[in-house]
């Protein structure tokens, strides 16, 4: 019999929930005209009953109890946007069991148990559907499924969390060190009361992945990922890189070479000229590189309310539209569970370095020195105004090196009693 209508469920009516329920009490006849096809929002549960009576949702399709989605008959697709691992892992496969297509933004949980996630959507013939994950409102994952399915992508580069790139361009731009530009960035709302996950790269990380598992094909285990957050970020380095022409922002990085894949997450600075050296404030970038089509950008708000609902809502009408087109989904790809990792050590890069040396004579000999005994050629040596503490700061920009031999140069340097404090430095990403 033919489908009359489509009924979703939602779980979760947080910010993005808000904004998704929002969108179908605004929006409802320009989705059912996208869809084809009359799409109900039929239940809603969430276990702060404040939250139904704020946004004055209906008692009809309010709920504090999961079973009245995840086993409701009636429901066809459920959206998960209570985030975290658990319960939101478990509401999913169950749904998913019951036979219901999943739309969800819970990069966190699919980072960690997509092998599981893709393996159950298969078994049981639902669509799965995540584009609210990464980059809010930016369409990134249709473009890597669809619009650039004829590629071999060979590279993804991301400015994908929207806090820590608030938080380095207000540095850069306004001259404040970290700790006050993070206690601006909660008052207004840019970052979490507990902004771990953002500073410390894990968010990044979890997207970054979930971009990586479906370009690659494959299935990254979180502990191949090197990570490096902002937290130890120094507005002394982003000034020094600024004269040299450079702007500090934390990369998600992705890259195949030579059947190898490497997926790193760190603060890098990048030429001023470079297109996404511009994206500012809590704006994301994702940069694709693919075989045929070359180089593509995608630019946007990446996170906040209605953006990601756009996103989730895209998804909801993309599934409306196969539902009713009565088309059968094929098995996802089969996923490589343990590509080669090109691991962070052999890859060689540019390397910006700031030194605080006493001021003595035969300091910058010594330090040369050490750094050609590990293969790492200087190309340039800029010495600062003194400091206090009769400290000098000296900053070498060198020549590519391998990470390897880079890191026990600097441990090897920092041992050496010339160095008044610990070396900071920063890698150099010009391409």
């Amino acid at each position: 019999m033919e489908k009359k209508e489509v009924k979703v469920g939602l779980i979760g009516l947080g910010t993005i929930g808000t904004g998704v329920y929002k969108l179908f009490k605004n929006s409802g006849e320009i989705i059912n005209n996208k869809a084809g096809f009359r799409l109900t929002l039929a239940k809603i549960c969430d276990i702060k009953k404040e939250r139904f009576k704020k946004l004055k949702v209906s008692p009809r399709i309010a709920t504090t109890d999961i079973k009245d989605i995840i086993e409701n008959k009636d429901i066809d697709i459920v959206i998960e946007l209570i985030g975290g691992l658990h319960p939101a892992y478990d509401f999913i496969i169950k749904a998913m069991k019951n036979k219901k297509h999943i739309v969800t933004a819970n990069k966190a949980m699919l980072s960690k148990y997509w092998q599981n996630v893709i393996k159950t959507a298969d078994e049981n013939n639902v669509w799965l559907f995540a584009e609210g994950a990464v980059g809010g409102g930016i369409p990134v994952i249709r473009a890597l499924e669809e619009g650039l399915c004829a590629n071999r992508i060979q590279q993804i580069t991301g400015i994908l969390n929207g806090t820590t790139n608030y938080i380095l361009t207000k540095m850069s731009k306004e001259g404040k060190n970290f700790s006050d530009v993070l206690k601006e960035a909660q008052e207004k709302g840019f970052a979490e009361a507990d902004p771990t996950l953002d500073i410390s790269g894990l968010d990044a990380m979890h997207k970054i992945i979930l971009l990586s598992n479906i370009a690659f094909s494959t299935i990254i285990n979180e502990k191949s990922v090197y990570v490096e957050g902002i937290k130890n970020t120094n507005l002394l380095d982003i000034k020094f890189g600024e004269d040299l022409g450079y702007v500090m922002k934390l990369l998600a990085i992705a890259e195949k070479k030579e059947g190898k894949i490497n997926v790193r997450v760190h603060p890098a600075f990048i030429p001023k000229d470079k297109l996404i050296a511009s994206v500012s404030y809590e704006n994301n970038a994702i940069f694709i590189k693919g075989d045929a089509v070359g180089e593509t950008m995608f630019y946007g708000k990446g996170a906040g309310e209605m953006p990601t609902a756009s996103a989730v809502l895209s998804d909801v009408v993309e599934i409306t539209k196969n539902i009713t087109a009565q088309i059968k989904r094929k098995p996802y790809f089969s996923y490589k569970v343990k590509p080669d990792i090109l691991k962070m050590d052999e890859l060689k890069f540019k390397y910006y370095i700031r030194f605080n040396v006493i001021d003595k004579a035969g300091v910058l000999a010594k330090i040369s020195g050490v750094l050609g005994k590990h293969n790492i050629s200087i190309q340039s040596v800029i010495q600062k105004s003194r400091s206090s503490n009769n400290k000098v700061p000296v900053v070498f920009m060198t020549y590519e090196a391998k990470e390897k031999n880079f890191i026990k140069a600097i441990k090897e340097i920092d041992g050496l009693p010339i160095i008044k404090e610990k070396t900071g430095f920063y890698r150099v990403i010009e391409n």
